[in-house]
């Protein structure tokens, strides 16, 4: 006559050891939990465990029909190749069931399995709408802001492959610096003079900045903003802000250079052709020159026309796809430092971007919204405006979605904690090392029973 509640008929162990390795295998698995019996003193086979595991997983669905809400979404068995679906209860964070693929007929199977399901929180997939629509068509759907955000954004980044030709010509225009240029042509016709050319260009380049300080701080700007807009350093932004104005040079009077005295030779064999700054040095020694052969290299680099000590304008390289989607859905591009310069000269060039990135933002405004101040009117009035834009064939697919995208805006579920649960499905899967097969990944995600 057996026990009732501490064994079974014809078991060799009690109930409470059965319980305590169905528990090691449904969290270490085979393997790793056969070792960690023998450290419990209650050594068993791998396989003994996983039968153990395999054979209690049935009673582990029993409590879906007290579930209410929940939230389904695909996960990769093979990436690229081979998808399944997880279903979760979100007022639990629970995983209620695993699906082998996600087809619609799948889930729907499942939904006419299981009625009571009265809230259904999924992503953007046709695929699980319809499902939802078929299997629970009582159920309410609600779409996932965040997935809803990504595809606008995706969406955007696409069509801003049009305007790369624009986005090159502003940059160029931008990296176009008439300081450089004026020193250049000076240096050129007047190579004695560079040095005083240089300081004179540099302190007119700090005069411009510090306008454009001064009208970023009117503005309302931060002083960290402005210095990374104009390219200063912060310090040196409010201590321009406390002199008001921008300081001169300390050193206005360039010094006398060693190679006054022997100007007018190295001119004549420059003009002879001569650009062999170590031959025009040997030269230079025969005449009773004391200086080193650097000082010549200098010389003949800065007649060339290449002087280091050029002021370097600030070079910007064009942006493209999501570098430039994030530059334009900025609050503040100023922010950005010289790149954002960009956004208010191509919203200008382009006025139909212009207009859609100001549909895009009343989107991300809309969604970024919750409880009672989101009505149906203000999605419709936006989708109705979103014809007019670049994103036009987005708008089609978003009004078949609508009535789900309306009840994101006014409940609170999304598919957070099943994105959640897929990364310790992900975590399960791995350490299995890909040996486990469907029913065993499922006996082991599932809650135990």
């Amino acid at each position: 006559m057996p026990l009732e509640g501490i064994t079974v008929r014809h078991g060799r162990q009690t109930t409470r050891l059965a319980d305590l390795h169905y528990y090691i295998a449904h969290t270490l698995g085979g393997s790793a939990g056969a070792r960690m019996t023998v450290r419990l003193c209650c050594p068993i086979s791998a396989d003994t465990l996983v039968r153990r595991l395999l054979s209690r997983v049935q009673n582990t669905t029993k409590g879906t029909a007290l579930t209410r809400v929940v939230g389904v979404d695909d996960w990769a068995w093979r990436r690229g190749h081979h998808y399944g679906t997880i279903v979760v209860d979100l007022e639990k964070n629970d995983v209620i069931d695993l699906l082998p693929d996600r087809d619609a007929d799948t889930l729907a199977r499942w939904l006419q399995v299981h009625p009571g399901i009265e809230i259904i929180a999924r992503d953007r997939a046709g695929t699980y709408a319809d499902g939802c629509r078929r299997g629970a068509p009582s159920a309410l759907q609600v779409t996932d802001r965040w997935h809803l955000l990504k595809n606008l954004s995706d969406a955007f980044v696409s069509i801003l492959d049009r305007f790369t030709t624009t986005v090159r010509t502003l940059t160029r225009q931008m990296n176009v610096s008439t300081v450089v240029s004026k020193i250049s042509e000076t240096i050129r016709a007047h190579p004695e003079e560079a040095q005083a050319v240089v300081r004179s260009a540099s302190g007119e380049r700090r005069d411009i900045l510090f306008k454009e300080a001064l009208a970023l701080k009117t503005a309302g700007h931060s002083i960290q903003a402005i210095a990374t807009t104009i390219g200063v350093e912060r310090k040196t932004v409010r201590r321009w802000f406390q002199r008001g104005h921008a300081p001169p040079w300390k050193r206005t009077v360039p010094s006398r250079s060693i190679l006054v005295p022997y100007t007018a030779h190295l001119e004549k064999r420059w003009s002879e052709g001569c650009r062999n700054s170590r031959q025009l040095w040997r030269e230079l020694l025969e005449q009773g020159f004391a200086g080193q052969y650097g000082t010549v290299w200098k010389w003949v680099a800065t007649r060339q026309g290449c002087s280091a000590k050029l002021v370097p304008s600030a070079h910007v390289v064009a942006p493209r796809g999501r570098r430039l989607a994030r530059l334009l859905l900025a609050e503040d591009p100023l922010s950005a430092g010289q790149e954002g310069l960009l956004v208010p000269a191509l919203l200008e060039a382009e006025p139909h971007l212009a207009v859609t990135l100001c549909w895009l933002r009343k989107m991300q405004t809309l969604l970024c919204k919750r409880g009672d101040t989101c009505t149906g009117g203000d999605l419709k009035a936006l989708l109705e405006e979103g014809k007019t834009t670049l994103l036009s064939r987005l708008i089609p697919a978003l009004e078949r979605d609508a009535a789900a995208i309306e009840a994101s805006l006014v409940t609170p579920w999304t598919t957070s904690p099943v994105e959640g649960q897929i990364s310790r499905l992900k975590m399960i899967k791995r350490t299995m090392f890909g040996r486990a097969g469907f029913e065993l990944l499922r006996a082991r995600v599932l809650q135990p029973a």
